[in-house]
């Protein structure tokens, strides 16, 4: 059985419908990948998994526990942790108290413990050890990218829903973020990942869907949609720079 399971999910943002009925599965320990142009309704994929779009239908369970209804922390609490495009941390405050405020909704941990998963993530994430008291706003994007990483990683999530990790980043730095993402599935954890950059999102990801105008074109394993020749030339060749 699939550990995230979307089925003939419809989301509308007021009058306009974004999801036609998409189905998508992620099995455990999976990288799965949600390719396709701007609009095609990828992170609203990713919103509607973890609450932020209260205007769905058709099904989203976890671990065959339904999503739909629930509020974003439980949803959070279920599991689910989601680093949204543009990064979103928190300009005042220091890389630790970013990182730590990813572990906000699993109360009852002991302090110890919390501080040797941090002290873990500094491992999994060694450019932000010096950087473990700057502030927020003193960082470069691929920095900062990796703070929002660390941070979901904090809340042990089951799966991880991952917007567009690769914005705005140089190409190098876009390499070591998803070295990153194939050792965060090394260790343990679940990906769904939204990325424009399809050349990197299909080197890591175990299979893939492509979208367009919020239903699912085609769904396969990377060398089965770099092999067709429709979607290479209308999806993935022009995301590929």
């Amino acid at each position: 059985m699939s550990l995230l399971e979307i089925s003939n999910l419809t989301a509308r943002y007021g009058a306009g419908e974004v999801l036609k009925g998409i189905s998508v599965s992620v099995g455990e320990g999976e990288i799965v990948a949600l390719l396709g142009a701007n609009g095609a309704g990828k992170s609203t994929t990713l919103r509607s998994i973890s609450g932020l779009v209260p205007h769905v239908s058709g099904t989203i369970s976890l671990g065959g526990v339904s999503l739909l209804g629930k509020s974003v922390e439980a949803i959070a609490r279920l599991g689910v942790a989601h680093v949204p495009e543009g990064r979103r941390v928190f300009p005042g405050l220091t890389v630790t108290e970013n990182i730590r405020l990813g572990a906000s909704n699993r109360k009852g941990v002991a302090a110890a413990d919390l501080q040797r998963e941090l002290e873990e993530k500094f491992e999994l994430f060694p450019d932000l050890v010096r950087l473990r008291h700057a502030l927020g706003w003193t960082l470069s994007g691929g920095q900062l990218q990796m703070v929002a990483l660390a941070r979901g990683l904090m809340a042990k999530p089951r799966v991880l829903l991952l917007d567009e990790p690769s914005l705005g980043l140089a190409p190098l730095i876009v390499q070591q973020v998803f070295r990153i993402i194939a050792e965060i599935r090394r260790r343990g954890t679940t990906v769904l990942l939204v990325e424009q950059n399809a050349n990197m999102a299909l080197s890591v990801a175990d299979r893939g869907y492509v979208l367009e105008t919020g239903q699912v074109l085609v769904q396969g394993k990377p060398a089965e949609l770099w092999n067709d020749p429709q979607v290479r030339a209308a999806y993935l060749g022009g995301m590929s720079a």
